[in-house]
């Protein structure tokens, strides 16, 4: 097996510095989508299905013109996903447009024009919207990403003619009546055999947040991300996804890589229930992904499975039958519903989509290895790479009076993010105090962890025996005080470089505490460097722990 993984920021922040210094040979990168504005373009509707195509702009900030004519043409994907209600999905994508004479413009760099059949080296190329309408385009099918070859001659779409091969999304995915609260953004791929022989086909996607205001109305809502996948958008807007990347290293020949992202994000209920979501992004993968495994420790019950893929239309041939969900002792997995012996045309994660998956379980989270089985023979048959999944131990304890605003107010409404305390000077979203080992006296194992509070200042863990104010606390300096009652002052620490600090001692003898007690814990930290309310100091949120004997 050929297998690679890493994080997803460090993969793409640490390749796309040395392609800004001048990616070796062709290179091709999504500049711009929707132009700087809004060319984006809506075609109307059929059978509750919306049909749109958006402005792309291309550049090279490689070494060497890329080929742009025959069959050595870029083709160019578009996408649509939405976040609601915490979980992300691809929700559209069209068919393929086929690149045609590079206009060799300006606006990435020092251009060093060609004629129309290449891209020279710091030149940009624009298709506005309606140029790049899909129904004119080709199918995904007969594209490798991996390579950038694709077949000629290619069918014309089928369809409705309002909606065949454009980006088509439903109506009932993208209409804000119904969707309050969602997030919206536009993805746009370049595919080239060029640019993938070289090796740099890991950059050529971008994505844009959109500003939906009606099914017939939607615009660029800030810049485009470059170079940057639409699963970095998810982290995006909520910092504590976590996502990685996992690599089939020469899966088209040497130095062409079949690229997968993975996502995932966990959701504590606070009642002994977490809710794991996960995203797995194919980027350029041709074998694709047949199967999605998460180990899971036996005896944990799995509730609210949850499986969504994006339609493919117009006349693609893959079958879009849901993926079957299977937990067995020691993991689970979803799986396509027929191998590839059975059906090369099964509903295997192609490139250029995004399938999303989610479960609620009994067991606290931690960082675990997941499993991506390629669907297709060829290089290797397994890819895995970090994520946050089940961890089995029961859990140490239940946080509460968060400075999210669910209790009382933060005294300068500098709230945080749920589970958390309010922001402070160094993290807007706030310190989390959280804990590991084992509530039992006779063992006291539990070490206290405060994470993101002000950077290198000093700061004590306490202790008390009741909840200030029910439970939903009091002003104190920037943040709440959660933890009253008679107080135990148990540990002082200085946090480190990122905020971070924990307990070196017997939690359970510093404090007293005997079998049966509840007792409630924080974090007090100073916090003198952009102290958000003045207050020069804050608080995590509170921490609740039933000791065992």
């Amino acid at each position: 097996m050929m297998l690679k993984t890493a994080t997803l920021a460090s993969f793409f922040a640490g390749t796309f510095l040395c392609a800004t210094a001048a990616a070796q040979g062709p290179d091709i990168t999504t500049l711009k989508i929707g132009q700087e504005g809004d060319d984006f373009h809506y075609y109307g509707q059929s059978g509750g299905i919306a049909a749109y195509s958006m402005g792309t702009t291309s550049c090279n900030p490689g070494t060497v013109p890329v080929e742009w004519t025959n069959q050595d043409h870029p083709v160019i994907g578009q996408n649509i996903f939405r976040l609601k209600d915490g979980r992300f999905e691809q929700i559209g994508q069209s068919w393929l447009k086929h690149g045609f004479c590079a206009v060799n413009e300006g606006g990435c760099g020092s251009c060093q024009q060609t004629d129309c059949d290449t891209l020279g080296i710091g030149c940009a190329d624009t298709y506005w919207a309606t140029l790049n309408d899909g129904a004119g385009g080709g199918p995904k099918y007969l594209v490798n990403a991996t390579t950038g070859l694709h077949s000629h001659p290619y069918p014309s779409p089928s369809g409705p003619s309002a909606i065949r091969g454009r980006l088509q999304v439903a109506v009932s995915d993208i209409d804000p009546a119904q969707n309050p609260g969602a997030v919206y953004f536009a993805e746009a791929q370049y595919v080239s055999a060029h640019d993938a022989g070289a090796g740099n086909a890991w950059n050529n996607n971008s994505y844009r947040r959109l500003d939906v205001v009606s099914v017939s109305d939607i615009n660029g809502g800030g810049p485009t991300n470059v170079t940057a996948p639409a699963v970095l958008a998810w982290r995006e807007v909520d910092p504590l996804v976590m996502v990685s990347s996992a690599t089939n290293t020469d899966e088209g020949g040497s130095g062409r890589p079949g690229i997968f992202n993975i996502g995932s994000r966990v959701t504590n209920h606070n009642n002994a229930s977490w809710t794991y979501d996960y995203v797995v992004h194919n980027l350029t993968s041709t074998q694709s992904a047949g199967s999605f495994t998460i180990p899971i420790p036996s005896g944990m019950n799995v509730t609210n499975t949850y499986f969504h893929d994006v339609p493919y239309h117009s006349g693609e041939i893959y079958n879009g039958a849901d993926w079957i969900w299977n937990q067995q002792s020691g993991s689970a997995s979803w799986a396509t519903t027929q191998t590839y012996q059975q059906d090369p045309n099964a509903n295997a994660i192609r490139w250029g989509t995004m399938y999303t998956f989610s479960f609620t379980c009994d067991s606290a989270p931690q960082t675990v290895t997941g499993e991506i089985g390629l669907f297709a023979p060829g290089s290797g048959s397994v890819l895995t790479f970090n994520i946050v999944g089940p961890g089995g131990l029961p859990p140490v304890g239940s946080p509460f009076c968060a400075g999210d605003g669910s209790g009382t107010f933060c005294p300068c409404l500098n709230f945080g993010l749920t589970d958390r305390g309010c922001e402070n000077g160094s993290y807007w979203q706030g310190c989390q105090l959280d804990g590991d080992g084992t509530a039992s006296v006779s063992s006291d194992t539990v070490v206290l962890t405060a994470d993101r509070a002000a950077k290198n200042q000093p700061g004590l863990f306490f202790q008390g025996d009741q909840e200030v104010n029910a439970g939903r606390g009091a002003i104190f300096g920037d943040g709440l005080r959660c933890a009253g009652g008679t107080v135990v002052r148990l540990q002082i620490v200085n946090t480190d470089a990122y905020g971070d600090g924990e307990t070196t001692i017997a939690i359970g003898a510093t404090g007293g505490v005997s079998g049966g007690d509840v007792r409630y814990y924080q974090f007090w930290y100073r916090d003198p460097v952009g102290s958000p309310c003045g207050g020069g100091f804050n608080t995590s949120n509170g921490f609740r722990v039933v000791w065992a004997p």
